[in-house]
């Protein structure tokens, strides 16, 4: 099962991957809806439960999405669902059926469970008008995915102290592309505090954000045990946004000077070549997926055979296989 929250349009009575559609909620784009997505492998094909809305009136433990939260916990303690939960912001140009596909991935390729928040990153038109069109739905976005974190964080705090001994949830988020620029927009804005405490780790995919400055917005993160930042000076999607930006994030090995992040640079590791997704696919460098396996599920990435510290700064090199 894929746990989907969403502000994008909804499909009212569809039961597949058309729940959700490629634009904003029509209530508006701060508007939040939950589903509950699963793959049936025979078929290769999706079905989905949307969650009801909740109402002003009802207490926490009444909301529909806190009952699914219950529900969550229950199937963890009876080993219906694992530990290891991914937090997944996935980047530009995703159909929605796209960013389920990409969370199945995830699910079976490392052995963990998926939330995914999936925004209306593929408005459609002349690549260059629909990428700023994204970018302004990524921003307008922040106060969405600020409701999101908000209503998991109070309900993991708010489980008794016996639960929490008994059924220890952990869980990491992963920002791809774009999708780093939506979560720059929200650690920015007045809303951000301590959000991110929930997370172990939270990794910094191939981030399509300015490098120049990064260090100001990235050390707000003070919560979270380990920030990542990953780096590839070749990748082919980040050289194509370097048209139109300033030197992103995610492909340049320059002023790398963040006190909280930990930089991995994949660059000169073999079979890495251009590549933009790092978390899927099968690349065949292992060391690349042991990195992602140990991120993902809470341990430490960079201490594992394959990269090397280099300098005073906290960068890590890619070395080979």
């Amino acid at each position: 099962m894929v746990i989907v929250i969403s502000n994008r349009n909804i499909n009212e009575g569809a039961t597949n991957e058309s729940l959700f559609g490629e634009g904003t909620n029509t209530k508006g784009i701060d508007e939040i809806r939950l589903a509950k997505a699963i793959f049936d492998e025979e078929q290769k094909q999706w079905a989905l439960e949307l969650i009801p809305e909740s109402t002003p009136i009802e207490t926490f433990r009444d909301r529909p999405s806190y009952k699914l939260f219950e529900e969550i916990i229950e199937g963890i303690k009876e080993q219906t669902y694992k530990s290891d939960w991914v937090f997944y912001i996935h980047g530009f140009n995703q159909s929605f059926k796209k960013t389920l596909d990409a969370s199945y991935e995830i699910t079976q390729k490392y052995k963990v469970e998926v939330i995914v928040f999936s925004w209306a990153s593929n408005p459609g038109g002349i690549v260059t008008a629909e990428y700023q069109r994204a970018r302004q739905a990524a921003k307008a976005s922040a106060n969405a995915i600020d409701r999101a974190l908000e209503f998991l964080g109070d309900y993991l705090r708010k489980r008794p102290q016996e639960e929490i001994e008994q059924c220890n949830v952990r869980l990491n988020l992963l920002i791809h592309s774009l999708g780093n620029y939506l979560v720059e927009q929200f650690v920015r804005s007045p809303v951000f505090s301590s959000d991110t405490r929930i997370f172990d780790n939270i990794i910094f995919h191939q981030a399509d954000v300015d490098n120049q400055r990064h260090k100001f917005w990235m050390d707000r993160v003070q919560y979270g045990r380990r920030l990542y930042i990953t780096i590839n000076e070749n990748d082919r999607v980040l050289k194509g946004s370097d048209l139109i930006n300033p030197a992103r994030l995610g492909n340049t090995s320059e002023d790398l000077t963040s006190k909280r992040a930990i930089y991995m640079d994949f660059t000169d590791g073999d079979d890495v070549g251009r590549e933009h997704n790092f978390f899927t696919g099968d690349h065949g460098n292992k060391t690349i997926e042991q990195f992602f396996q140990r991120v993902l599920t809470s341990r430490r990435g960079e201490l594992i055979q394959g990269f090397q510290k280099q300098g005073q700064n906290n960068v890590f090199y890619l070395q080979g296989k």
